[in-house]
């Protein structure tokens, strides 16, 4: 395949942390539909397996691996990498989705955050993000190619009340990607990184009563179709940091002279 053309979607594989629900599921099945083989990798057991009933559902079930994995643990992402290849063969794209908002459904400030509540976010959000990424770089590396996609938040551009550890994470995440981004690009190794604004998926849930849905939130499937697009560039293209939010057009058009 030249450098200048477009991937291939058809038979890549794909691993998707966080894939029981949220922007995971939804990219689940817009790659299904695509040809892909994906490995759906939760650590929530019946989740998991109610995900893969509702997919064989839209897609053969050779094309599903299933692992119950923690992306807090070095050893369960290791075996996600090992897993994968000797399944498949090959790791052709990280989807890295797990994430938490917080620690049950009170609003607190920082000075209010226990130690365990911040490292419960830290550890699923950008541990999880680093581990992942991590166990599968050796074998990009000798494919000579590959995609990684984290996923970071508008709240990984600018601090929000009540949200400090969420928003560090996600800060951080923005920088591990770009780290990484330059050390394997040599190796044909693209890591890009996408900041949705208010999405429709649980993670709102975890705001309880206190912070409501916003009307104009986005349904994963439009991430999800991102996604797929930021995939399918051409290998010498690169989006860096791209903000997905919803357009909210204005009710009355502006008078123009």
């Amino acid at each position: 395949m030249s450098e200048q053309t477009g991937s291939n979607l058809t038979d890549q594989v794909t691993i998707i942390t966080g894939a029981s629900g949220g922007i995971g599921l939804a990219c689940a099945k817009r790659l299904l539909s695509q040809h892909h083989k994906v490995v759906l990798v939760d650590i929530n057991p019946e989740k998991l397996a109610s995900t893969v009933e509702e997919l064989v559902t839209i897609a053969a079930p050779e094309q599903i691996l299933s692992l119950v994995l923690s992306v807090c643990d070095e050893n369960d992402m290791a075996a996600m990498a090992s897993k994968t290849v000797a399944h498949f063969g090959r790791i052709d794209n990280l989807i890295a989705c797990a994430g938490i908002l917080r620690v049950g459904e009170d609003l607190k400030t920082i000075w209010q955050t226990s130690l365990e509540e911040w490292r419960a976010v830290i550890e699923t959000n950008l541990t999880g993000t680093f581990l992942s990424n991590r166990a599968v770089i050796p074998t990009m590396i000798e494919q000579k190619q590959g995609d990684i996609i984290n996923i970071s938040s508008v709240s990984g551009r600018q601090g929000r009340p009540f949200d400090g550890p969420y928003c560090a994470s996600k800060f951080g995440i923005i920088g591990l990607s770009e780290s990484l981004s330059e050390e394997v690009s040599a190796w044909g190794v693209r890591v890009q990184t996408i900041l949705p604004d208010a999405i429709d998926t649980p993670l709102w849930n975890q705001n309880g009563p206190s912070v409501p849905k916003p009307t104009y939130a986005l349904p994963p499937e439009r991430v999800a179709e991102f996604i797929s697009y930021l995939l399918s560039l051409p290998r010498d293209t690169f989006l860096l940091n791209p903000v997905l939010m919803a357009f909210k057009s204005r009710k009355k058009r502006p008078k123009i002279k």
